[in-house]
């Protein structure tokens, strides 16, 4: 054990030493916000001051009905987390009588330690106190001396009650820092959600932004936000973060929550979100809880409450929010948090502002894409008009052509070698025309997108790809996707020294850039081998770099769908794309991502 500087040996010191030394521990933590290295301190301090061999320190839940161990010195491992109900173990004996308990041994307490040799020890627990309150306990253990228990006599008892006082007011600056800390953060996390309200996002998107925020700045180990949607008994939830996000990314063991009555199911067609949904039981869990009754639910003891249902992964959740997202009296779905330390009004009252404008923002989002669907018509109907008036008028004078083209020839092969050759002409004017029109509609990545499964209960291949670049990151996938795709026995070194994680966006595009590269160095330039280089310069751009030794690109102009790709991918994500390409010198393609437009 280490001892304080300037402290003495424990069970050595002097009445007037231990005033030193308290005196000594007040200075030194007086520095200390942080509760969890404040109250290791603390207990050492303790430790130390009276001589004791080990020891522990609790601190109470809101409720006054149990103690949760925070700190612990020269203890076994599984102590740190542990609980005590009001009145088993020390902390719940100390916690239910309110002053100092002396044990002549561990083994009175009932616990039996995951340290045999801790049941000789003989133990003083002491109730640290705050405003009237027991808000948590000092526990100390001493080994017998010389095969006689230690003896712990009243001073013992009055010099570590006047060390709890100076506790319980350090460890109550902590928790008021902490709070402002908390209230700094949901300040922060209302102005971040803010400025999704005006975002023009899919519905999917918002959501995931969202609870990534939520995550990212409040810390919750799980955050979901399911919506009411078509079906009135059923929340589905299409975004999460922490590990729910895991189980929608398809990572995760949802086993538990199927038991529970909740479905995974596969969603289709979405690259750019997680590739699962989770459907809930209106009434199912403390989700369900604050659907139905269109009320704030806050939980504190989660093990308590037969609503709740646990996510796979995290066993040390102990509290849980659920905050209904409404417009007016219409439900539109809930906002739900996980905990693993107990939950505040503040925590509820945040967050109920955040899912009003969470409500504002998922309507704007559904707006948004209720205009979309209108301008898809309203462009579905040019182009009809444009087969009428283009495609559809030289079919027709082909078929009036091959009508006749018969009667012709039996009269006039010449007429009729006229008329064929009008009916070529305008055949390919049709088939001109159409490949426009198709070019119109032709969507971002329709070269390189996989085919839909044929199953319609299979998985978007689409969305497991992207839920594998998340996952992986850009130079596996890029490693995976060299190793599996059809590239004509060229050969690819990938080199990824100095490159760090992108948004999922710029990784997405360059994937695509790479590929569309690669496939043009196999098509067009015949290469034998070819090098993609990934980096991140010192001030923060992303360079992509696919060089091949093939005969090089006669379109380098930028014509084509593929270059025409890439170029378009690159301008999304605020960068340029270069083509260099030199007959018989091989062809180079250059992506730049300014530094600040693609950081995670």
């Amino acid at each position: 054990m280490t001892h304080g500087q300037g402290l003495p040996p424990p069970g050595t010191a002097s009445l007037l030493e231990q005033r030193e030394s308290l005196l000594a521990f007040v200075e030194a933590i007086s520095s200390e916000l942080e509760l969890r290295p404040l109250l290791t301190r603390i207990l050492i301090y303790a430790c130390e001051l009276i001589g004791a061999d080990r020891g522990s320190i609790g601190l109470a839940d809101p409720s006054g009905q149990r103690v949760r161990t925070e700190a612990a010195h020269n203890m076994p491992p599984e102590e740190l987390g542990s609980e005590m109900p009001r009145g088993s173990g020390l902390g719940g004996r100390v916690l239910e009588a309110g002053q100092p308990v002396i044990l002549d041994s561990y083994a009175d307490t009932g616990i039996r330690p995951g340290w045999g040799e801790m049941l000789q020890d003989r133990v003083l627990g002491l109730p640290i106190e705050w405003q009237g309150q027991v808000i948590g306990f000092i526990g100390l253990g001493f080994k017998p001396r010389d095969g006689a228990p230690r003896a712990i006599g009243a001073e013992d008892v009055d010099t570590l009650r006047s060390f709890a006082r100076h506790a319980a007011v350090a460890i109550a600056n902590a928790r008021r820092y902490k709070r402002e800390q908390r209230r700094t953060e949901r300040l922060e996390l209302i102005a971040r959600v803010g400025r999704m309200v005006t975002a023009e996002r899919r519905v999917d998107e918002l959501l995931q932004a969202a609870c990534d925020a939520i995550h990212e700045v409040l810390g919750y180990p799980n955050v979901a936000i399911p919506l009411l949607e078509d079906e009135p008994e059923v929340l589905v939830m299409r975004a999460a973060a922490g590990r729910q996000g895991d189980i929608l990314e398809g990572v995760g063991d949802a086993t538990a929550l199927t038991g529970a009555g909740f479905r995974l199911e596969w969603k289709k067609g979405d690259e750019a979100t997680s590739p699962f949904i989770l459907r809930i039981p209106f009434g199912a869990g403390i989700t369900g809880a604050a659907a139905r009754a269109r009320e704030v639910v806050l939980v504190n003891d989660v093990r308590a409450d037969p609503r709740f249902v646990p996510t796979p992964g995290l066993p040390d959740i102990v509290a849980e929010l659920a905050v209904p997202i409404m417009v007016g009296e219409r439900l539109l779905g809930v906002l739900n948090v996980e905990s693993n330390e107990p939950l505040a009004e503040e925590d509820a009252a945040g967050l109920g502002i955040v899912a009003d404008q969470l409500a504002v923002a998922i309507e704007n989002a559904r707006l948004y894409e209720r205009v979309q669907v209108a301008a898809v018509l309203e462009e579905r109907q040019r182009l009809a008009r444009e087969l009428h008036d283009s495609v559809t008028q030289h079919l027709f004078g082909v078929t009036l052509l091959a009508q006749t083209l018969g009667e012709a020839a039996r009269r006039d092969p010449d007429e009729a070698e006229r008329r064929a050759a009008t009916i070529m002409e305008q055949s390919r004017l049709a088939l001109d025309e159409m490949r426009e029109l198709l070019a119109e509609l032709r969507p971002a990545d329709a070269e390189v997108a996989p085919p839909r499964p044929v199953h319609r209960d299979m998985p978007s291949q689409v969305g497991v790809a992207a839920a594998r670049l998340r996952r992986e990151g850009l130079p596996a996938m890029v490693r995976e996707w060299v190793a599996e795709a059809v590239l004509g026995g060229m050969k690819v070194r990938v080199d990824s020294a100095g490159y760090v994680r992108q948004a999922y966006e710029t990784e997405h595009a360059l994937l695509r850039i790479t590929q569309e590269a690669l496939h043009n160095a196999v098509k067009h330039a015949k290469a034998g081998r070819a090098r993609v280089r990934l980096r991140v310069t010192g001030n923060g751009a992303v360079r992509l770099t696919v060089a091949d030794d093939g005969e090089g690109i006669t379109t380098a102009g930028g014509s084509g769908f593929g270059l025409r790709n890439m170029n378009e991918r690159a301008a999304e994500i605020g960068g340029t794309l270069q083509l260099r390409s030199t007959g018989g010198r091989g062809t180079v393609v250059h992506a730049r991502i300014p530094a600040g437009r693609s950081a995670v």
